[in-house]
């Protein structure tokens, strides 16, 4: 089991009443150049992901946070951390003051309807042909 000092990271100074929570699960520290920025005015967590699991990493997270967190405290997720931050949030809301999501994946089936059709919209046309190709190679 990984101890809480090596899964969390510091930025700034206390109270830290912001957690950063990476994407991935496989990416831990990409956070670091926002929480950089952001430690100038506020004192910021980094937690890193170490379990194996979604429950895992959600009781993971709420340890971090209740020991080493200002709450109820800021999370702001991004990617695969958007949604773990979403989870934990509808977990354990009194954990969480404020909740900042930043290139998550759709929370309903509805949302992806005319995803592929925004994405293709946005690629020039050597780039929607590349993606074609892409997608055949990986049916």
């Amino acid at each position: 089991m990984v101890s809480l000092k090596d899964n969390i990271r510091k930025y700034g100074q206390a109270p830290f009443r912001v957690a950063l929570i990476h994407g991935g699960p496989g990416a831990p520290g990409e956070m670091k150049p926002v929480a950089e920025e952001l430690s100038k005015d506020f004192g910021i967590l980094e937690p890193l992901q170490t379990a194996d699991s979604i429950d895992g990493q959600v009781e993971e997270l709420k340890s971090v946070l209740k020991q080493k967190g200002e709450l109820p405290i800021i999370l702001v997720g991004y990617s695969w951390g958007a949604w773990l931050a979403y989870i934990l949030t509808a977990r354990y809301p009194e954990l969480v003051s404020k909740l900042i999501l930043v290139g998550s994946g759709p929370f309903e089936a509805s949302y992806t309807k005319n995803m592929m059709e925004t994405r293709m919209n946005r690629l020039s046309e050597e780039e929607k042909a590349e993606a074609l190709d892409r997608e055949k190679v990986n049916q």
